[in-house]
């Protein structure tokens, strides 16, 4: 997955392959994605680090009755598990935020002091990051008023927080949610509520490496679903989050609105995958959660797609526990026609990838990437938005059953509205870099983006006998998987390929790519 913090609002991802009249087609792509300028107001607000930016979801009064009554119900099962991030995140985030929430609607007294304007700025930096740490860097954000400050608002609108989620919100504890010090324990010293307090690294390693010794090939994603705590005996043990479960009230109301998903599915192959996501939501099963993503990467003939469930394990150091996320989204038919051209050559950048050819696959197997437009996102997914995503994780499925790779294309959209020119500007080199930028700029960051989640995270294999990368990089897992599939992005941006294919008109393209990417790193 490629996510962009809402703060570098630079022009990203998405790009639009051409076919047929190459030239022709490049013209008509360049036109495509410069859109033209609307009265739509797409920055909100700016505040701390970050840029508040609105998206609209083209093509949304184009769907049937049928379809938009689908949209709706995995609108409400995207929502309904809204507050399970929040908890994963931290054991006091829930609690924290109701308080602050109660403020907010509540608090009548002096609203032009700087102490209530630092109260709202922190207040709207914990809502964005789904709680007390920091979307990305992952350090605890720090109040700008004091203790006693909040506390005059917690009287003053009849609200409670006592004891360590007051103390926490002020005190050094608990600093980082995701630890990746490897000086440091990276479970005790991680934040997060994956693991109940005491737990210890090496605790976690022999717990799961006695569970996974006899995997074989096709190893379920063992912890992805569960809180490890220690039992009575002193033992560890899991409690799993499905229905009867942990998170059991919020996943009944995901499974409430999936079941009516179920009823207006607009393939067999979609109902199918719903109805197991639906099992496995009731089951906690793991090797259903498999068996769900081989069905929903069957699934690719549908205007309306959805991602939901406990995915991505970047908030956890040992890569072991996965965070709610939720997608809907609702195909973009012309984008996505022309980027089919990078998935039918997949195995032309395999076999031509700089990697050593017993790493390369043999057969490059279903990889589909599709232009959508976003109708909601939920859990990680916001407001933190990715803008690329390439799902199933587990390396066996993606292998021996392919992959679904999206750009989110009204979020890029919205992404580019709101960045203006001040940054080239400001930084570019000269003006030929300028107007470089200028002319290629919206393409190139889209095809960085198509070639990161196509090519990037679909190419290379691991040779036989050797663990998952979880099992061998460890807490680095994560971070070298995104910087591999960028740096086959980059690689490629500059070949030649990409202008015999008509994705680009020239390796200008590529070089805007390469200076934008100079700027922001």
């Amino acid at each position: 997955m490629l996510k962009k913090s809402i703060l570098y609002a630079t022009a990203i991802t998405v790009f639009a392959a051409c076919t047929g009249k190459q030239e022709q087609e490049t013209e008509e792509i360049q036109e495509e994605m410069t859109e033209k300028t609307d009265d739509f107001q797409y920055k909100t607000e700016q505040f701390a680090d970050l840029k508040i930016i609105r998206y609209q979801v083209p093509g949304f009064d184009k769907l049937t009755a049928k379809q938009k009554e689908l949209v709706y119900y995995l609108y409400q099962a995207a929502l309904s598990g809204r507050d399970i991030i929040w908890d994963q995140n931290y054991r006091h985030n829930l609690t924290i935020r109701k308080a602050l929430e109660n403020i907010v609607a509540n608090y009548d007294g002096d609203k032009e002091s700087e102490d209530w304007k630092n109260f709202m700025v922190y207040t709207k930096r914990v809502w964005f990051s789904n709680g007390i740490h920091h979307h990305y860097s992952m350090a605890k954000l720090r109040p700008d008023f004091s203790s006693e400050y909040f506390q005059s608002l917690l009287d003053a609108t009849g609200t409670t927080l006592e004891g360590e989620a007051f103390e926490v919100m002020f005190n050094d504890a608990d600093a980082k949610r995701v630890n990746l010090d490897p000086d440091k324990d990276l479970i005790a010293g991680s934040a997060n509520n994956f693991y109940a307090p005491g737990i210890t690294a090496k605790e976690v390693e022999d717990f799961y490496g006695e569970m996974a010794k006899d995997a074989g090939d096709t190893p379920i994603s063992y912890g992805l679903n569960s809180k490890v705590v220690r039992g009575e005996n002193g033992e560890l043990a899991e409690k799993k989050w499905h229905i009867g479960g942990m998170y059991s009230e919020s996943i009944e109301k995901i499974v409430y609105w999936l079941e009516k998903a179920s009823t207006v599915a607009e393939s067999e192959e979609q109902k199918k995958a719903l109805d197991l996501l639906i099992e496995y939501y009731k089951t906690g099963d793991l090797t259903t959660w498999d068996e769900y993503n081989v069905a929903w990467v069957a699934a690719t003939n549908d205007v309306v797609d959805y991602i939901n469930g406990f995915i991505e394990v970047y908030g956890d150091a040992k890569g072991y526990k996965a965070t709610y996320e939720s997608v809907v989204q609702i195909k973009d038919f012309d984008a996505s026609e022309r980027m089919q051209v990078v998935s039918e050559n997949a195995q032309w950048f395999e076999d031509n990838s700089s990697i050593m050819d017993e790493h390369k696959k043999a057969n490059v197997v279903g990889v589909t990437y599709k232009v959508i437009n976003v109708a909601v996102e939920s859990g990680d997914a916001s407001p933190s938005t990715p803008i690329g995503i390439n799902l199933p994780n587990a390396n066996w499925i993606r292998a021996n059953h392919g992959s679904k790779s999206v750009s989110l294309g009204n979020i890029v959209l919205a992404y580019d509205k709101s960045s203006g020119s001040g940054f080239t500007d400001e930084f570019g080199h000269d003006d030929e870099e300028k107007a470089r930028a200028k002319e290629h700029g919206t393409l190139a960051g889209k095809l960085h983006t198509a070639l990161h989640e196509v090519i990037g995270h679909a190419s290379g294999k691991l040779n036989p006998g050797v663990g998952t990368p979880k099992e061998t990089l460890k807490s680095y897992a994560n971070t070298l998987e995104e910087a591999r599939a960028d740096l086959v992005a980059l690689y490629y941006l500059m070949d030649t390929k990409l202008v015999d294919l008509g994705l680009m008109e020239s390796l200008e393209v590529g070089k805007a790519e390469y200076d934008s990417y100079i700027h922001n790193h």
